[in-house]
């Protein structure tokens, strides 16, 4: 009798997983693909290591050299067989602009993006529809060209202090275990400098926990974002260190920046001047366009949300990217030399690179470098959106022509791992080549999202980006720092390695030897 009942419980379940399954095949047109536990955006799925049954997050990297040929498609699915909505994964540049340049209200940016949100307040990544427009239309004029000039200015002033400040000016040969960690430093530093109008020192002596530094705080609440999202708020309570440090740290954070946006209200509010003349750093130029609009400008709230996705999404991805640029053009000496090259022409021994030559476009076989770092690892991996209406994709012809009928409820994923990999689109993608973004259009670069909503903060990017290089790579030269016994391949494999680190994706740990350039 007991089995009996077990066995029809186990028909039922079976039949209904079945049922499942159909149902969701047919919501994703019958396209091949993966098929797994769990949805690999889910808290499960993005909990779980990737595996044969569970992508995970990371298989778009760890998977990015068959998993489009074995289903020969350019567009797959993913669906989950226990928990989870259906997805479409793309590495077609075709399929990514219908879905990136469709209507927002049909291809709607997912509900997770709340999670933004939930940690700093509304802003303009995560609102949509009309909300979208009005965080874009009062944060775009804070992007002024008289900002990308202070930019340039202060990483400029920066690189000396970290170089007088590390003890690296009268040394000839450093051995730096992870780049990565002055790389993420240098960038809070320019961020803070020209996003908030803060000195960051390089060398900071505050020691005083019972008063937690800014800089400090803004460092532990980037390293710590995914374990605020996913720490409920009654956890904070018990007798845990590592919580109550985070804890302290974006609560830390909060108060001063509040405290900042009120001062900077007050100080705009005080004078008659033009804000150009007041100051040109982000978070001044962001409320006095916020103060322009009057009763349509932007809350407390939603200033302070801004300010944080600027920095947290800036600081981090354009971190991630110099440590890739600097560990590929160390393992290419010749690109290096290119560049070095370029940058003695234009800048000789001891000018200082200035707007003027980011806009010229005399150090933009530089800046390729950077271009072609971010292909190989974009540090915006991904680009979703849910389908609220059934819409039709066109597939491209090489897939086979046609169209995808999707309904509502689908999750379209726009893979930027695979499609930057994709050879139809990069010839002989694995290889390092920044030829490849020469003479580049703005529009082409894709590591920036595509569409409507690509990165706002590009240009303060690659002014940042493009500045540093060119004076590092003047000073040094960059080799890989080898293990005993290790070939400059078995590095390779070793250490060009990438995945989510914070909000975003990018390389490991990069130790490189830096070497001071004799005619420098």
């Amino acid at each position: 009798m007991w089995s009996s009942a077990v066995l029809a419980g186990l028909v039922v379940l079976a039949t209904v997983g079945i049922l499942r399954y159909h149902s969701l095949l047919k919501k994703v047109s019958y396209l091949p693909g993966l098929r797994c536990a769990f949805a690999p955006l889910s808290l499960a799925g993005a909990a779980l290591p990737t595996s044969a049954w569970n992508p995970g997050l990371d298989w778009p990297w760890e998977w990015k050299w068959d998993v489009y040929k074995r289903y020969k498609s350019q567009t797959i699915s993913c669906i989950p067989l226990i928990r989870g909505q259906p997805y479409i994964y793309t590495s077609s540049m075709e399929v990514a602009k219908q879905i990136l340049n469709g209507r927002p209200d049909v291809f709607k940016a997912p509900d997770s993006n709340g999670a933004l949100s939930e940690l700093w307040g509304d802003n303009v990544v995560s609102s949509d529809y009309d909300m979208y427009k009005r965080h874009r239309r009062v944060v775009g004029p804070a992007f002024s060209r008289a900002g990308y000039v202070l930019v340039a200015e202060e990483v400029s002033k920066l690189y000396r202090e970290m170089v007088e400040s590390e003890g690296w000016l009268n040394t000839p040969e450093i051995c730096i275990q992870s780049v990565n960690d002055y790389l993420s430093k240098f960038a809070l530093g320019i961020i803070s400098r020209c996003g908030f109008g803060l000195p960051f020192p390089w060398a900071d002596t505050a020691n005083d926990d019972r008063d937690m530094p800014f800089r400090r705080a803004l460092a532990l609440v980037s390293e710590n974002s995914i374990i605020r999202l996913a720490t409920p708020a009654w956890m904070y309570k018990l007798p845990i260190p590592k919580l109550h440090t985070v804890d302290k740290a974006f609560r830390s954070a909060s108060t001063f920046m509040r405290s900042l946006i009120s001062a900077k209200k007050a100080e705009l509010g005080s004078q008659t001047e033009d804000v150009t003349r007041s100051g040109q750093d982000l978070l001044t130029r962001l409320v006095a366009a916020s103060e322009a609009e009057g009763k349509n400008g932007l809350s407390d709230q939603e200033l302070f949300g801004n300010v944080f996705i600027f920095m947290f999404a800036g600081h981090e991805t354009t971190a991630h990217t110099l440590a890739a640029t600097l560990a590929l053009l160390s393992v290419h000496q010749d690109e290096q030399n290119k560049a070095v090259e370029i940058i003695s022409k234009v800048l000789g021994d001891e000018r200082q690179p200035t707007l003027e030559d980011v806009e010229s476009g005399s150090l933009d076989k530089v800046l390729a470098c950077f271009e072609e770092a971010a292909r190989l690892f974009p540090p915006g991996s991904i680009a979703t959106r849910d389908t609220t209406e059934t819409i039709t994709l066109a597939v491209p012809d090489e897939d086979g022509g046609g169209h995808l009928v999707i309904p509502p409820g689908v999750r379209l994923v726009v893979d930027f791992i695979g499609l930057h990999y994709n050879p139809s689109l990069f010839p002989n993608p694995g290889h390092y080549d920044p030829s490849r973004w020469y003479g580049a259009r703005e529009t082409d670069m894709s590591f920036f999202s595509i569409g409507p909503r690509a990165c706002i903060g590009r240009k303060f990017a690659i002014v940042e980006a493009l500045c540093f290089l060119s004076l590092f790579l003047r000073d040094w030269k960059v080799e890989p720092l080898l293990n005993k016994g290790e070939t400059a391949d078995q590095w390779k494999e070793r250490c060009l390695q990438a995945g989510f680190a914070g909000l975003t994706f990018g390389v490991r740990d990069i130790p490189l030897k830096i070497t001071r350039r004799t005619d420098a």
